[in-house]
């Protein structure tokens, strides 16, 4: 873990890859991207980008988000995140996603991740997916519904994503067996 300034961490941190993330003057490396979350992000962006292309919006892969509140500063990157049309996206740092999710990585507890989409979802994102490959089981947190585990034949929607689907057996399908 490293600390720097605010400025310091804007200036030099959020173009390096894989990401970095800050809260309140510590920076910490996201994990290096391996092939399962590549493909796990592949497939809700692929998806995401159809829905797009029907409602507009935006989305994509590891964007900075700006979820500071005061003089409480922090600056996550989402694996995957998506702006609805009607949501103000911020500059090249990203205000609050409508959309923001997690794909657990080796040495990532779940303890860890779930505070993360709880954070989300105090910071103003609408709606957190937790995708858990090693149990292939996405957790959802948004209003009503706090890590409430999806599977199989289960589908990803949302009030937040209005049209939008996508069955978690087809999501983990991209990993084969």
């Amino acid at each position: 873990m490293l600390h720097v300034s605010e400025e310091e961490y804007l200036r030099h941190y959020t173009a390096m890859r894989p990401s970095y993330e800050y809260v309140n003057g510590e920076v910490t490396q996201k994990p290096m991207t391996l092939r399962t979350l590549m493909l796990l992000a592949g497939t809700i962006n692929a998806a995401l980008y159809k829905y797009e292309q029907l409602v507009g919006g935006l989305g994509g892969e590891d964007p900075t988000v700006n979820l500071s509140r005061h003089g409480d500063r922090r600056y996550r990157a989402p694996d995957v995140a998506y702006w609805r049309a009607d949501r103000n996206t911020g500059g090249e740092i990203l205000a609050p996603p409508t959309l923001a999710v997690e794909i657990q990585s080796p040495g990532q507890t779940l303890v860890f991740l779930r505070g993360k989409c709880r954070e989300y979802r105090e910071r103003g994102v609408d709606v957190a997916w937790l995708v858990l490959p090693s149990r292939r089981v996405v957790e959802v947190f948004e209003a009503g519904r706090d890590g409430v585990a999806l599977s199989g034949e289960d589908v990803l929607t949302s009030p937040h994503l209005p049209g939008f689907e996508l069955r978690v057996a087809e999501l983990f399908a991209v990993l084969g067996g």
